[in-house]
């Protein structure tokens, strides 16, 4: 093997440990154990890759770069955001991210950008599949840890306090798992994206009763996260995977499909279950927003959206290029409703808008708004017939996008499904 093979080989490896590593790392001595870890680790990882990408190019003694259909669409919001940055409030919060998790600023957005033109650009079909089987694998990883603390015997709390139990945690994480990636929507997320893999092979043949085993644990969890747009994404993607794929495999895989479903939904306690079955009691949940006798969450939201298009109104500037990337705490509190005094979170900090739509209309204005909805037009476009899995996993970003916002792992497969399914069809 030459060594330009080697460094090929090498890049695939560092996308091989992107997608194992990042949902499953966590560190408890930091300030932020979750986020932020999963960052870091991201910039390291783009590192080695945009260096060994480099380095490969000047052995071959040519440019190594792939063009695609996103390829002015990322430039176009990259530089709505550097503009943005320019003219922001905080311009520091702007280029790093808001502490303590980061993620949003401009830089991380150029390492997710490079990320992608490196994929497209060094891997092909083989290695591109490959990443997909090791993603499914964390995934199955994560799921079990989430398992585990559904029953009461968390694995973080074995590695911090040598108790296998779930009473390290404040939060009720039995009642709502969130695993390794600390927060309960998060996870729920980051498992609607990847269900539909383990789904796309739902026909006849060896690997029939190991595919729907894994749809079975990682659907599981999802129910174990009680997450309501967790479950609104899996829906409607559901319906686009199920109605793009050939009729011949429907007919073979749906009927089960449907009856495991239901099954698991109305054994698993979860929103779902809820609006049919009413509970006897309330039960305890994550988070004052979520607690027995607080606001609930949904009306909590449509305070804060109404405050995010105060920040967008409020001036020309605002208007045009917002108060710049990962502002939102800041500006928040100017152009905050007087009714967000009346709820049950009147004092905690609000930096997001938990919508991601509105986060970027408040923080980067309607160029940068606009730049983002004209590259997830683009992105959809990059998905073919035979990518239905990526397709419907990448779709349900989207929505739970609209009712929170990106974190690392959900940025990486926003950026990330679209270049599989680039690699995947160009050599084909």
């Amino acid at each position: 093997m030459s060594w330009p093979q080697r460094l090929q080989s090498l890049i695939s490896i560092f996308y091989y440990l992107l997608f194992i590593l990042i949902p499953l790392i966590w560190l408890p001595n930091t300030s932020e154990l979750f986020e932020f870890n999963k960052l870091i680790l991201t910039y390291i990882l783009t590192a080695l890759i945009a260096g060994t990408w480099a380095i490969r190019m000047i052995m071959e003694k040519r440019i190594i770069f792939k063009k695609t259909l996103l390829d002015w669409p990322i430039l176009l919001f990259l530089l709505a955001n550097l503009a943005s940055l320019i003219f922001s409030i905080d311009s520091h919060t702007s280029w790093f991210g808001y502490y303590s998790r980061w993620n949003g600023g401009l830089l991380s957005l150029i390492s997710y950008s490079l990320l992608y033109w490196a994929f497209v650009s060094n891997m092909d079909s083989k290695s591109a599949l490959r990443t997909t089987h090791y993603a499914l694998l964390a995934s199955i990883a994560v799921a079990i840890y989430a398992t585990l603390e559904h029953f009461g015997a968390s694995i973080s709390c074995l590695l911090t306090t040598g108790q296998p139990n779930v009473a390290c945690w404040v939060q009720d994480v039995q009642n709502r798992v969130f695993a390794t990636l600390g927060q309960p929507n998060w996870l729920a997320a980051y498992i609607a994206a990847l269900i539909f893999i383990p789904l796309s092979y739902l026909t006849p043949g060896v690997k029939y009763w190991t595919n729907l085993g894994i749809f079975v644990l990682l659907f599981s969890t999802l129910l174990f996260t009680k997450s309501r747009s967790g479950l609104l994404a899996f829906g409607i993607s559901s319906i686009i995977f199920w109605g793009l794929t050939p009729k011949r495999l429907v007919l073979k895989g749906v009927s089960l499909w449907v009856l495991t479903v239901v099954m698991l939904t109305a054994i698993i306690s979860n929103p779902v279950r809820d609006l049919v079955f009413k509970p006897a009691a309330p039960e305890k949940t994550t988070g004052p927003a979520l607690e027995v006798g607080g606001t609930e969450s949904g009306n909590i939201r449509k305070i804060v959206w109404t405050g995010a298009t105060r920040i967008w109104r409020s001036n020309i500037k605002n208007l045009l290029i917002g108060t710049g990337p990962e502002t939102f705490a800041m500006a928040y509190y100017q152009y905050r409703p007087i009714e967000h005094n009346q709820t049950s979170e009147w004092e905690l900090l609000y930096n997001k808008a938990h919508n991601e739509f509105l986060n970027y209309l408040a923080t980067t204005g309607i160029l940068g708004l606009g730049s983002y909805l004209i590259l997830l037009v683009f992105m959809l476009k990059a998905f073919r017939r035979p990518q239905i899995a990526f397709l419907a996993g990448w779709l349900t970003i989207i929505v739970t996008n609209f009712w929170g916002f990106s974190v690392v792992i959900m940025q990486l497969f926003l950026f990330l499904f679209p270049a599989i399914a680039l690699t995947i069809k160009d050599d084909q």
